[in-house]
């Protein structure tokens, strides 16, 4: 566990500056807490009611903002990783400051209404808010271009900065001035004018430069995308405290921004761990490998400290608000304990909506159901600070059930890696007729010299049946020269298939079955612990009765197994297991050597998802379900296996795959989705089973 986090700290992100990125966001945050701290103790609960308001308009604002840097952000990080020109910094900013400058006029223009309808005191705090958003829309091209290059440092810098020296220290001197609200508010339109002009010098050449004939480099879908995934995502978490000053009285929203602010604290680093996780979800095709890593453990991340500062918020909300706001604050205690269980899933529904953003997937937009719900449910119940609260809270519920569950099948679905094809010699055995009867896959790492003559008496074997077939050797990132050996020892008519590095039997299996062309395809271990003629048995089974799959079993009344006592109750407890979880009718599901119809397997194999020994368990489960139920077990014999011990990490890693299984079939309902394209019935007879060859 130690090394695995060692590695992901490691990784180009964080060893990039992601980490100082992190510390600077922490300290940011911190800043802008003890900003909120001080001011709402000098304007008191009313006036900070209306500044509570606005600065979560801002919040809003900055929808089309963080979506915009987010498209920015991707843009970039793709483009790097395919080696093609970054995005155009002129075009952008030449863009994106006419789109500014005409959202400073709508603000200005609709200002009288939205004065109206938060019962500001003045219209120039909506002329404030106004001249915030153009140094925003800089500032927010300025920051994706460096994020997508994982340049963390200046974006930490300036926001420190900004932070610190423009929002902290104006906005207080100049409130304790007797500024009131509108000085407050402009400290946060100081702080943006800093942070765009510092992360503007970083790029200050390519701001200026010309590149005639490029364009942006930024796609229109994922643009519009982002604004609607990011978009969601904010008014979910601000909504609340701009409803709240509308429906609740000066005092009582006061009250409500105030331990709105506290409960944010649990999306401290949340939303760093997310910007800092998004180029590396951007990184490849599909779900790729550093991706999975990085949603694997920017999600333990999150949650962790998400949760840390759920328990402590919930368990002293009034020494919170007390130390942060004041006494006049503590009504907002019990309100606080309900918005900090919203924010900590509001940190994980954050990472949640980069990652499926960053995959161009629509549920980045489940937040707007959130949205939805929250608006009528706060229409509907809005009596009190409390009321409308625990509207917030199912609201995030439901969004964060949603998007865990989109999270959870896009890690499932795992294409498989290509396989490197090694040429062996040419084939040796007798002609065969145009298609194959009978693949057989034998997937291996490190199987030393036994390797080559097992593969051998399965070559002889099936020759000798009089089939058309094929042997697929699949090399599970072996390093010994077992590949080598068994070309050279005269195993010509086989495929040897290479895997760049070890994946895990079960993944083995499905690279080298997704190859196979035969009308039945099957599998059998490369140890030699089973010997190949235990074939001859199946082939009998498949030309006389065509099943659905053909499985050797250790517990069958005329198997003839070595089997040591420890290791035979390790397996009995095992298929009990396998019994109450998924009462297959299957009394040895992992012994080593099965045959499947190919109309099987073509339903089952692209549901199949594990990589690991429970390879053989998901077969069988997902057949059951899919409506494969003709299933013959024949007998084997083992005569010399089992010899090595059984350790505790292979336990437990076959008990967590037969548990993932289990969560998929019972509460994904993951291996349902193909059900209506299934055939049970084959739609033709096979040669097989009429003798021919």
């Amino acid at each position: 566990m130690i090394d695995r986090i060692r590695q992901f700290l490691a990784s180009s992100a964080f060893a990039r500056g992601g980490l100082s990125f992190l510390i600077a966001t922490m300290v940011v945050n911190l800043s802008n807490f003890v900003f909120h701290m001080v001011i709402s103790r000098l304007l008191g609960p009313s006036d900070y009611g209306e500044l509570g308001s606005l600065l979560n308009l801002m919040v809003i604002f900055t929808v089309p903002l963080g979506a915009l840097q987010a498209a920015i952000t991707h843009a970039e990080a793709s483009r790097r990783q395919a080696n093609r020109p970054g995005v155009n910094v002129s075009r952008l900013l030449g863009r994106t400051a006419l789109l500014g400058a005409f959202g400073t006029i709508m603000i200005v223009v609709f200002g009288p209404i939205l004065a109206s309808f938060l019962h500001l005191g003045s219209f120039w705090l909506v002329v404030m808010l106004a001249l915030w958003l153009l140094p925003s829309v800089l500032g927010a091209v300025l920051q994706g271009v460096l994020i997508g290059r994982l340049r963390f440092g200046p974006v930490a810098v300036a926001s420190l900065l900004g932070s610190v020296l423009g929002r902290l220290a104006f906005g207080v001197v100049f409130v304790e001035l007797g500024g009131g609200v509108l000085a407050a508010l402009s400290a946060s339109v100081f702080a943006q004018v800093i942070v765009t002009c510092i992360v503007g010098g970083v790029l200050v050449r390519e701001i200026f430069a010309r590149r005639r004939g490029i364009g942006s480099g930024i796609e229109l879908r994922g643009s519009v995308l982002a604004i609607l995934a990011l978009g969601g995502f904010w008014v979910l978490s601000s909504e609340d405290t701009v409803l709240a000053r509308h429906f609740l009285s000066g005092h009582d929203a006061g009250i409500y921004a105030a331990s709105a602010t506290a409960g944010r604290i649990a999306l401290f680093l949340p939303g760093a761990i997310a910007t800092i996780a998004f180029p590396q979800f951007s990184v490849g095709r599909g779900m790729s490998e550093v991706a999975r890593r990085a949603l694997r453990w920017s999600l333990l991340a999150t949650a962790g400290v998400g949760l840390a500062a759920t328990i402590v918020l919930a368990a002293l909300p009034s020494l919170v608000i007390e130390l942060l706001f004041g006494s006049s604050y503590l009504a907002g205690a019990g309100i606080l304990r309900l918005l900090a269980l919203e924010a900590g899933m509001l940190g994980i529904a954050s990472l949640l909506t980069f990652f499926h953003l960053a995959r161009g997937a629509l549920a980045s937009l489940i937040p707007w159901v959130g949205v939805v719900l929250a608006v009528v449910g706060i229409d509907l119940f809005h009596s009190s600070g409390i009321a409308i609260a625990g509207v917030m809270v199912a609201a995030t519920v439901v969004v964060l059930a949603v998007m865990l569950i989109g999270a959870a099948n896009a890690l499932l679905r795992d294409p498989l890696t290509p396989a490197v094809e090694i040429v062996a010699q040419p084939s040796t055995c007798a002609e065969r007729v145009e298609g194959i009867d009978l693949s057989i896959v034998v997937p291996y790492y490190n199987p030393g010299s036994v390797l080559a003559r097992h593969l051998r008496s399965i070559e002889d074997v099936l020759c000798a049946s009089g089939l058309a077939f094929e042997v697929i050797a699949v090399s599970d990132g072996s390093t010994d020269e077992s590949t080598s050996e068994a070309i050279a020892c005269g195993s010509g008519d086989l495929r040897f298939l290479q895997l760049g590095e070890n994946c895990g039997k079960g993944y083995a299996l499905r690279v080298g079955l997704a190859e196979a062309k035969g009308r039945y395809l099957g599998f059998i271990d490369a140890d030699g612990d089973i010997p190949a003629e235990q074939l001859l048995q199946f082939i009998k089974v498949i030309s006389s009765t065509e099943p659905d799959i053909v499985s050797g079993s250790k517990r069958h009344p005329d198997s003839d197994v070595y089997y040591p006592v420890l290791r035979r109750i390790y397996s009995w407890g095992y298929q009990q297991l396998i019994w109450v979880l998924f009462h297959l009718k299957v009394r040895d599901t992992q012994t080593g050597i099965k045959v499947i119809r190919r109309q099987v397997l073509e339903a089952i194999l692209p549901l199949t998802v594990e990589k690991r020994f429970a390879f053989d368990l998901e077969l069988f489960v997902v057949a059951r379900r899919l409506g494969f139920h003709n299933i013959v077990e024949v007998p084997v014999t083992i005569k010399q296996r089992f010899t090595s011990t059984i350790s505790l990490r292979a336990v437990k890693g076959m008990l967590l795959d037969t548990f993932g299984i289990f969560y998929r079939l019972r509460l994904l309902h993951y291996y349902d989705r193909s059900v209506v394209q299934v055939e049970v019935t084959p739609a033709m007879k096979s040669p097989v089973a009429g003798g021919e060859s």
